[in-house]
């Protein structure tokens, strides 16, 4: 045990000092620093942070009775720079890519893009990328021969550390061919890029039949009592740093949140977490408030403020950032930032509304992209905001730096 806790600490101190380095890489584009989340799932402690602004993170999976790290990662700006995975003594360490499955990948990414009568036509990597080839592992680009801009692409890296400039190249195909197309990254996966018709591909779908889960048999479930409790909900207000965002009366939705959290488990033992991002507050038939469900950002992560411990994760596939995006007006998204010069001043006018006009802090429109999380698009700020996909003025809020409004 002693063991286990020394592995554990020096984990943390060493991840301590990562921080410390990429906060003092580029102070001008961090705007605010978030306290790291440890915390046991499916009987792994994971850790991860964020700099708001410039999208810094950092994850890992540390076996919760052993103090085996198996995955460790480190991402940037949406691009993943660091990503390694190591197996105990008995098992050969690769930090290669799994065949298996990414020709599971393949097949099921292939049906989304071909009729009866299409072929699968290879994309050569140098059409995507003249440089820098050598620094990828894995490579899969193929269209539809009937339908061409059925396109996609999964790229992974050479020992599984995606820098920039080697990413840049592959999102650049993409936001230059389309206005819209969907970008999938994942500790388990490959990166993904696909444009189809629709844009309408589920990942979930996908991941769930192609990557191997963890065992949950063995969590522990939200007492009976506390579910007994929550059940009489017939109202939830949902909170965000004390500012209310919307609120649910209806049946149906009401009966998917707390189908959630009774389905919910907890793996492992040891656990110190981040703050959560969102409040579910439950009332009954008489307005008194029966509990408050902490939700985290990930939307699979929660915890009733009347227990105490690790969050509770959500085992029926239920995302909690779906049931807060359908009933308030809150959007979960992110910047992608492809400027090569982070510290122009030339500004762009990309949108004007009845009361303001709005510039990009870049040249080029499309260095600016943003990603809705949800459904995995991706897509120009400039389109985002024309198309109503998402408002200026809460973009200029959160991302004043990149959106300035005048």
């Amino acid at each position: 045990m002693k063991k286990q806790i020394k592995i554990i600490l020096v984990v943390i101190i060493s991840l301590i000092v990562l921080y410390g380095v990429l906060f003092f890489v580029d102070m001008n584009r961090v705007k605010h620093l978030k306290r790291p989340i440890f915390c046991v799932e499916n009987g792994y402690m994971g850790s991860m942070t964020r700099y708001d602004g410039l999208g810094y993170k950092i994850g890992l999976d540390i076996n919760a009775t052993t103090g085996e790290i198996t995955y460790g990662q480190m991402t940037i700006l949406g691009q993943t720079i660091v990503k390694s995975y190591s197996e105990n003594e008995d098992n050969k360490a690769t930090d290669d890519y799994d065949k298996q499955l990414v020709q599971c990948l393949e097949s099921q990414l292939g049906g989304y893009l071909v009729t009866e009568k299409d072929d699968l036509i290879e994309i050569p990597l140098s059409e995507i990328k003249n440089s820098d080839k050598e620094k990828i592992s894995y490579y899969k680009g193929v269209y539809a021969s009937n339908h061409p801009n059925n396109i996609y692409v999964m790229v992974f890296p050479k020992n599984g550390t995606y820098e920039s400039s080697v990413m840049k190249d592959f999102d650049k195909y993409f936001y230059e061919k389309f206005s819209v197309y969907q970008k999938y990254e994942s500790p388990t996966t490959p990166t993904i890029y696909i444009h189809t018709n629709d844009n309408d591909v589920d990942f979930k779908e996908i991941t769930n039949k192609c990557v191997t889960r963890k065992n949950t048999e063995n969590g522990k479930s939200i007492p009976t009592e506390t579910l007994n409790k929550i059940n009489d909900t017939t109202k939830i207000i949902i909170k965000s740093s004390q500012e209310e965002l919307g609120t649910i009366t209806d049946k149906e939705k009401l009966t998917e949140i707390l189908s959630a959290i009774s389905s919910s488990k907890r793996y492992g033992e040891v656990c110190t977490s981040d703050g959560h991002g969102f409040e579910f507050n439950m009332y009954d038939k008489n307005n008194k408030l029966i509990d408050t469900i902490y939700i985290w950002g990930d939307g699979a992560r929660l915890m009733p403020k009347s227990l105490n411990g690790c969050p509770y994760v959500t085992t029926d596939n239920t995302d909690l950032r779906k049931i807060i995006e359908d009933t308030t007006d809150y959007i979960f998204s992110g910047i992608l930032d492809f400027r090569d010069d982070i510290n122009q001043t030339e500004q762009t006018l990309i949108y004007k509304d009845g009361k303001n006009s709005y510039y990009l802090n870049s040249k080029d429109p499309n260095e600016i992209l943003i990603k809705f999380m949800l459904n995995n698009k991706v897509m120009t700020l400039k389109y985002a905001l024309e198309n109503k996909y998402i408002s200026a003025e809460k973009v200029a809020s959160e991302y004043p730096d990149i959106l300035i409004r005048k």
